[in-house]
């Protein structure tokens, strides 16, 4: 094959602009690893308009933000930087799928988890998604407790008003206590009632804080937590509820749970309390909340 003047210079010409452009583009790389990004751009929409922006495809939308936001909760926490829209990107995904568990879930740790100090108001966004997250998911125990958790642990040492951290601590305790209530498998949130109770008694709350030591020994079979609860409402002279339930419990369907025994409710004579009043007013109660009113002797 023989070369003509036309090609040698188009092959020439082609090895110059391989040359400079790999000789600019070397400067170019150098130039771009000097920047630095500072502010993010928060390109969706107001979050009451996310719904007509999915175009019906509300949960697929939420999906793709949602992953959106957790790749660049890492990129930010790899170059310490401050995910600022943390909070407006959940609540838009809250907007399209409010039973979407997982952005309640991991709310607060996105939002106020990052490299560098985040603002106050974080704190005070991350609390409102977790209480939409309650409200969207009434009965889910691990979201409750987390709530509850943060709340009371994690928030008000962040803030600078005394009186916000204490009702920062008081809702954290009230979400712990009605952790307690729902049925779940985490071990752990029993204790954590335990210690919710130290919260209302330190705000001078004692009837919340003997309530929930009530309703623990109630849906408790744990002899640790059992023990744990019975020397709080001992110290705090409030015991005698609960030995009045559990002497019930022992004398009449002790081989049951006591959650089960407080469900079917104590013992009566059908006969006795057929058309008339029983000599003992309580004789006749068909739940352990009338058979043994909380002021009553022991």
């Amino acid at each position: 094959m023989k070369w003509s003047r036309s090609d040698l210079l188009a092959v020439a010409t082609l090895a110059l602009g391989i040359g400079l452009l790999s000789l600019e583009r070397a400067q170019l790389a150098e130039a771009h690893h000097r920047i630095t990004q500072k502010r993010d751009v928060y390109v969706l929409p107001a979050k009451n308009r996310a719904v007509a922006w999915s175009l019906g495809y509300r949960a697929a939308a939420a999906d793709l933000i949602f992953g959106h936001v957790l790749v660049s909760a890492g990129v930010h926490m790899s170059e310490k930087r401050l995910f600022e829209f943390a909070a407006p990107y959940i609540e838009t995904i809250n907007e399209l799928d409010p039973k979407f568990r997982d952005p309640y879930r991991y709310s607060d740790a996105l939002i106020t988890l990052q490299t560098v100090v985040v603002p106050e108001e974080s704190y005070r966004q991350a609390r409102e998604i977790l209480l939409r997250g309650t409200r969207e998911l009434p009965y889910d125990q691990q979201l409750w407790s987390a709530a509850g958790q943060f709340l009371a642990y994690l928030a008000p040492p962040r803030l600078h008003d005394p009186a916000e951290q204490a009702a920062f601590r008081q809702e954290g305790a009230q979400l712990m206590a009605r952790a307690c209530e729902l049925i779940g498998s985490n071990e752990n949130i029993p204790y954590n009632c335990i210690t919710a109770t130290k919260f209302f008694t330190d705000a001078g709350n004692r009837a919340a804080s003997t309530a929930l030591l009530q309703k623990l020994l109630v849906v408790s079979d744990d002899p640790e937590i059992r023990a744990m609860a019975n020397a709080k409402l001992a110290s705090m002279g409030e015991q005698a509820h609960a030995l009045r339930f559990e002497k019930a419990w022992r004398e009449d369907l002790s081989f049951v749970t006591h959650n089960f025994m407080a469900t079917l409710g104590p013992r009566f004579d059908p006969a006795e309390c057929a058309g008339k009043v029983a000599a003992n007013g309580n004789a006749c109660a068909t739940s352990f909340r009338d058979r043994f009113p909380p002021d009553d002797a022991p």
